[in-house]
């Protein structure tokens, strides 16, 4: 005997006639079984039609949804209704979302509900993605260590992060798209120019626009306006906000030590013009008169203006470095470089040092070929020789020797200075370039300011070269003069 309910013709053949090839099933009200179903329904939930029959709707059913409409069935609530929600457990075990159009069929006492469904899988699966694709869009928008407005075309607000509203101070607060924009203006020192952001990317959506904006609170925020693109064609924007405040300010204090750096550059340049008057006319008198009193004195008296000339001639010295050093550190050294061969400057710098390497009994020698070539300055190279060979001799013994030698590195060429002096200690190395510093056990017994080797290494610096040192205590020195061999050192350093 059949459990199933009794279905009436008449009720068939009109549910039937208005389904069509729609998947259908005619459920009892009372039991929750299914008493029909048509091919279509079998195939949406992947079994043979006629095994649905007898079977509870229960079985198949599994959205909270479809819990609730029984519930509605059963208290005698139910209605005909369209688009009514459900998913169905698919016979693979995946789940049918379906939409449901309900109607009741019969009388009050037993009624039977027709279903009539539609597949709306792959609409939820794309409202589901959406909704997946909003959510990490969001996320990544919290993320972002900027501030972010997005707006339409028309300039309607449609979204901003907690960054932005924690940079305009409207976190927490409920406020609408002109409220937002209101907000922005309320807090810039110069909201016109921001009114002119906007209506310039209004009147140009393709445009991409930069403005830093001052806040009355002292901050700066940078603003970039950029379009957002839909299959090649512009939205709306989006308006990133930097908070810039630490960059800015240290660009203002960078151009304000550069303008601190250039005042005491030209008080250095007045400085060195002053001096090179006050003191050097003053001085140059002194020597003239002590220079006369030496000729005209008895040899007694003679001595004491030898002694006031000899004073004045070391300290006419001492001024002319410190005044060409100053030169070199306030950049006020041109320079004018030539390819220069060494052989030759050498030969005329052992010409002009020979009295010197006599005193101190030096024996100077080179073994550069007239291939041996630099880039540099002429008078400034022949200066930085003059010191660095003056200065072998000074610190060497009698009967040492003073040997330089060439050697090619790159883009550049060096120049080895080697004595047989007394050497320099390891702790004295560092402090061999300072101005006014002597060092080794005969610094008080040569003559010098001290000036020299920083001098002649700053000059080394400005024609794109160097000074550097290696010592042995007790064996001798010696002192690498490096030079560029091209002009492109000098170009670069130009630029």
């Amino acid at each position: 005997m059949s459990l199933q309910p009794a279905v009436p013709d008449a009720l068939m053949l009109d549910f039937v006639a208005r389904a069509g090839g729609t998947p259908m099933l005619l459920v009892s009200a009372a039991a929750r079984c299914i008493v029909f179903a048509n091919a279509a329904a079998g195939r949406l939930l992947g079994v043979d039609h006629g095994s649905l029959l007898g079977r509870s709707i229960s079985d198949f059913e599994v959205s909270l949804e479809d819990m609730f409409f029984w519930e509605e069935v059963a208290s005698g609530q139910v209605r005909d209704a369209d688009r009514v929600p459900g998913a169905y457990r698919h016979a693979s075990g995946t789940t049918v979302h379906v939409e449901k159009q309900v109607r009741v069929l019969g009388g009050l006492e037993s009624p039977l509900i027709a279903l009539n469904l539609s597949d709306v899988s792959a609409e939820v699966a794309r409202v589901d993605e959406a909704a997946e694709l909003a959510s990490l869009l969001a996320a990544t928008l919290e993320s972002i260590a900027d501030g972010v407005l997005v707006t339409d075309l028309s300039g309607a607000l449609r979204n901003f992060n907690r960054r932005f509203a924690n940079m305009f101070g409207i976190a927490g607060r409920e406020v609408d798209g002109p409220g937002v924009m209101a907000a922005v203006s309320e807090q810039l020192s110069d909201p016109i120019a921001w009114r002119a952001l906007l209506a310039a990317v209004a009147d140009d959506p393709q445009a991409d626009s930069v403005l830093t904006l001052v806040l009355t609170d002292g901050r700066f925020i940078e603003c970039a306006a950029r379009p957002q693109w839909l299959r090649k064609r512009p939205v709306g924007r989006l308006y990133t906000f930097s908070d810039v405040t630490d960059t800015k300010r240290y660009e203002a204090a960078l151009v304000a030590a550069r303008e601190a750096s250039d005042r005491a550059n030209q008080a250095k340049s007045a400085f060195i013009a002053s001096m090179n008057h006050e003191l050097k006319t003053p001085l140059n008198a002194i020597l003239g008169f002590a220079d006369l009193l030496r000729a005209d004195l008895p040899p007694a008296e003679a001595e004491f203006a030898q002694h006031i000339y000899s004073a004045g001639q070391h300290l006419l010295e001492l001024i002319g470095d410190v005044l060409d050093l100053a030169q070199v550190e306030a950049g006020r050294v041109d320079l004018h470089p030539e390819v220069l061969a060494l052989d030759a400057l050498l030969d005329e710098c052992f010409t002009m040092t020979a009295p010197v390497a006599a005193r101190y009994g030096v024996t100077l020698s080179h073994a550069l070929s007239a291939e041996a070539t630099v880039c540099a300055d002429r008078r400034r190279t022949r200066q930085i020789v003059i010191n660095l060979i003056s200065n072998g001799c000074k610190y060497n013994r009698p009967g040492g020797t003073l040997m330089v030698s060439a050697q090619p590195d790159a883009a550049s060429l060096e120049l080895h200075f080697t004595d047989t002096g007394v050497g320099i200690e390891a702790a004295d190395l560092a402090r061999v370039f300072e101005p006014f510093t002597r060092v080794g056990a005969s610094r008080n017994e040569v003559e010098g300011t001290g000036l020299g080797l920083a001098h002649s290494r700053k000059l080394a610096n400005l024609m794109g070269g160097d000074i550097t040192v290696t010592s042995v205590p007790g064996q001798g020195s010696t002192f690498v003069l490096s030079l560029p061999t091209t002009m492109e050192r000098y170009e670069i350093l130009d630029d």
